[in-house]
């Protein structure tokens, strides 16, 4: 049976009808025994907040603090994810090598430090990068420009970058949480599916992954994995290089221990693609705050999708009518979208009625 927590004013009315009794008389409208008894049921009332608090830390939840998620999942071998530093390649034009620690910044205030360099060929040179502030911010596509903060003799102060991958923001308690009841929910066998999957969540920036048995056959599992805050959320070749390697052998974040897949097994990107859907709604009553509620609500719909899930025509219309101020709506999507085995479904481009 529930317990309910006494109100403050059933815990002082409760207070004073035990005086009350026990004095064999009616309390005066203001007097030290009210006050008392005020007093007395505040600091009571006090102590039941203070085991309600603790009943949402004995089980982690969404109701939990935050550190108490991060202890808890430390207990359990679930370390939480750093910031991680964006890297990656840059070519510059000149005939010396670029000196390490030489400082690039884009257009946008990013900078990035040399931390290697080529010897010049052809009158360019190739280094190597990385992001001077940790987090996802740091990656950066192929082509941009990157210019020298500070001049360099022999070199030219402009350059460009190749695909800057790797950048990572720490990871949020939502994601670690989640990570957490996985575990709880799927203990470590050394290799089994769901091991694979935990695998691949542990590394930086991944929010979403999945692995599949007897991809190729026997001795193979197909993996797929997605970084849903970055604009592209599929990995890059740089990415897949540190996956392969990770599952192939990684110190366990908790113990330092080195597991990863067993001997014999093949694991296998399924090469993922993502299949786009654009949607057009219009929202009744229409404004700025109702629009970002909808867009939440699908993209958060989006979120948990997997590989061959179709994406469900019903829930978008949830996701929709179930926005904070929507009356209602209209939509052009009129049927389900199904998915490949190696595709993903997506929410593209969200058209709205001009203002």
């Amino acid at each position: 049976m529930p317990y309910n927590v006494p109100t403050l004013r059933q815990i002082t009315a409760s207070g004073q009808l035990d005086i009350e009794s026990n004095l064999d008389t009616v309390l005066p409208k203001f007097g030290i025994e009210l006050a008392l008894n005020t007093a007395v049921s505040a600091g009571q009332r006090d102590l039941y907040d203070h085991q309600m608090w603790i009943v949402r830390q004995i089980i982690p939840t969404t109701e939990s603090d935050d550190q108490t998620i991060i202890e808890l999942a430390q207990y359990e071998g679930v370390i939480r994810k750093q910031a991680t530093y964006a890297a990656g390649p840059a070519t510059l034009n000149g005939n010396v090598p670029a000196p390490l620690g030489t400082v690039l910044s884009h257009k946008d205030g990013r900078q990035y430090t040399v931390t290697a360099s080529a010897s010049p060929a052809g009158g360019t040179v190739a280094v190597q990068l990385q992001a001077s502030v940790a987090g996802a911010a740091g990656n950066m596509a192929a082509g941009e420009a990157l210019t020298l903060v500070t001049p360099v003799p022999g070199l030219q102060s402009n350059g460009t970058s190749g695909a800057i991958s790797g950048g990572a923001d720490i990871e949020p308690i939502a994601q670690l949480l989640e990570r957490l009841l996985f575990r709880k929910r799927n203990p470590s066998l050394g290799g089994a599916v769901h091991d694979y999957v935990a695998w691949m969540r542990e590394v930086a920036g991944v929010t979403r992954a999945w692995c599949y048995d007897a991809w190729y056959g026997g001795s193979t599992v197909g993996i797929a994995w997605v970084y849903d805050d970055r604009n592209d959320i599929l990995p890059t070749p740089t990415d897949q290089t540190t996956m392969q390697d990770y599952l192939f052998r990684h110190p366990d974040p908790a113990t330092g221990v080195l597991v990863g897949r067993p001997g014999g097994i093949e694991s296998v990107d399924i090469g993922l693609t993502l299949k786009s859907t654009d949607l057009a709604i219009t929202p009744i009553p229409d404004n700025a705050d109702i629009r970002l509620a909808i867009e939440a609500n699908v993209r958060g719909y989006q979120s948990t999708l997997a590989p061959n899930q179709p994406l469900l025509l019903s829930k978008i219309r949830t996701a929709i009518g179930s926005a904070t101020g929507v009356n209602n709506y209209s939509l052009d999507l009129a049927a389900d979208v199904p998915a490949a085995s190696n595709e993903l479904n997506v929410v593209g481009v969200i058209t709205w009625p001009t203002l």
